[in-house]
């Protein structure tokens, strides 16, 4: 039975494109999370950090305790002190906020996004399909629901809700968008550093965009001011305990490659096309401001520009999408609601919503497998039962950046021992020795043999107490697979270090002194 035209009209397809971007973004959310039963990735060192602020009644501790190695307590603290209320309200494990809130926040991002792309966007129809997009877009999660989301998340959620109150100030100039667009810039800023970054961005591009006059420069002053003077009690202990050194050190971190200039093509297939056919679109328009934005947020910020570009990109394939629709049911010139009725439409766009659930359902198996698993949890529980405190260990773990390796950030915050490999969290005090630290520990998950190890650690003066090499899976050919199984055999056969745990993932090798 076909339905008729006034069945079809009934449907609001603007609200049901909003609930399936909601229900399924929901959804690839939280099944990484409940699949794994561990904090996925990172998020050990703020484990460790909310663990500190407890201890230390909920005040600024000076320094965090992870890792013994004196790194400032400097990262904004919002998501600490939810993290740490919810795991003193909530009993059990404190493992358990990292593991859900991240997914929680953001999902609740998909609909402050929708927010603001309906304010930029000026049409329902367009900032579901953008929504539809985002929330199906494997960047606007995979780094947001990690074990770290539970700062992460809370910064994109209040950057998108900062930029939805600022367009609408910028608007209006009415003072409640003022008030808010202070509170959540606060948020933001007290959430995540990098977020504060393009929240400033962000919202002076709307400023430029759409309050270039006088009443837009006396609003921004006060948004300036509003949003230093409530994040003050945080920066200023800070500052007054650090200075600017922390700050520094970690902004000298971010890599400027040519390789990571280019990601900003890397959107996702079908993603990448509709975008550019916005791009067109906008540009035929002289309407500049979603350009402008993704890509200045990739030049100031190659690392977590991506993140926020797609925001922008979005939207931007949102307008292609619909172009495209138009183009397709000869409909060119028509309202988005009138195109998007019709069934060539909506066979269009339930075909590109199944194209990005595709791709999101790809990225939720890559995360499964990026948190520690039962062999690294067991061989964690066996060094807090059989090892003294305040030893020093090495870990090769075949992985050849630290900073993404969960083994090596989980590792000192689960067991309380010094990691000497370990790389999280020394972008606040490295500064610029940070990038040649990051390449000597390269060059250690490359080591092969005893001898290797020995003249690494004599070369770099770091003494250790217990060497940890996990095994790689039996058809693991990578190179440092191979490097892994290599240095194993050769530690088995060394008078210098003796075996003291073996599993089925795991060595562990203490030296003889």
């Amino acid at each position: 039975m076909t339905a008729s035209p006034s069945m079809n009209r009934k449907l609001d397809f603007p609200a049901f494109l909003l609930f399936t971007a909601l229900l399924f973004g929901a959804i690839v959310r939280f099944y990484p999370a409940i699949t794994n039963g561990f904090p996925l990735n990172d998020g050990g060192m703020f484990y460790t950090m909310v663990q500190d602020l407890k201890a230390n009644g909920y005040a600024l501790p000076r320094f965090t305790n992870y890792n013994h190695a004196d790194i400032p307590f400097a990262y904004p603290p919002f998501g600490f002190y939810v993290t740490a209320l919810l795991s003193a309200l909530v009993p059990g494990s404190d493992l358990w906020p990292f593991l859900y809130l991240p997914a929680l926040v953001n999902t609740f991002s998909i609909l402050a996004f929708y927010l603001f792309a309906k304010e930029t966007l000026n049409s329902r129809t367009l900032a579901s399909l953008a929504t539809m997009i985002y929330a199906l877009a494997p960047r606007s999660f995979l780094w947001q629901v990690m074990g770290g989301g539970v700062t992460r998340s809370f910064g994109m959620l209040f950057l998108l809700l900062m930029l939805w109150q600022a367009i609408q100030l910028f608007k209006t100039y009415k003072h409640k968008h003022l008030f808010l667009t202070i509170l959540f810039g606060a948020g933001t800023v007290l959430s995540h550093p990098q977020t504060a970054l393009h929240a400033a961005l962000g919202g002076a591009l709307i400023f430029l965009f759409y309050g270039f006059n006088k009443r837009g420069f006396v609003s921004a002053f006060f948004v300036g001011l509003g949003v230093a003077l409530l994040t003050s009690p945080w920066w200023g202990t800070v500052f007054l305990r650090h200075g600017l050194q922390p700050f520094i050190s970690a902004g000298q971190t971010s890599q400027r490659t040519v390789e990571s200039y280019l990601s900003i093509f890397q959107f996702n297939g079908l993603g990448s096309i509709l975008a550019v056919i916005g791009v067109y679109i906008f540009f035929k328009q002289r309407n500049f401001f979603l350009i402008a934005w993704a890509v200045l947020a990739y030049l100031i910020d190659p690392r977590g520009g991506s993140g926020v570009a797609l925001l922008a990109l979005s939207m931007l394939a949102a307008v292609g999408l619909l172009k495209l629709s138009a183009w397709m049911g000869r409909s060119d010139g028509e309202q988005a609601g009138v195109i998007l009725m019709r069934r060539s439409s909506q066979a269009l766009v339930f075909g590109a919503m199944f194209w990005f659930l595709l791709a999101a359902a790809a990225a939720d198996f890559q995360l499964i497998n990026t948190s520690l698993k039962g062999g690294e949890l067991k061989m964690i529980e066996w060094v807090n039962s059989n090892v003294g405190e305040d030893k020093i260990f090495l870990l090769a773990t075949g992985r050849e950046f630290s900073m993404s390796d969960p083994l090596q950030e989980w590792f000192p915050a689960l067991t309380g021992q010094y990691s000497a490999t370990t790389l999280q969290g020394m972008e606040w005090t490295l500064a610029d020795k940070f990038f040649p630290w990051h390449g000597q520990l390269t060059e250690f998950q490359h080591c092969a043999d005893v001898r290797c190890v020995n003249e690494w650690s004599a070369r770099n003066g770091v003494d250790y107490d217990y060497l940890v090499v996990m095994i790689p899976d039996e058809d693991d050919e990578h190179e440092l697979a191979v490097s892994l199984r290599s240095l194993g055999v050769s530690l088995r056969s060394s008078g210098m270090n003796m075996l003291v745990y073996e599993s089925e993932r795991a060595l562990v090798f203490e030296l003889n002194n």
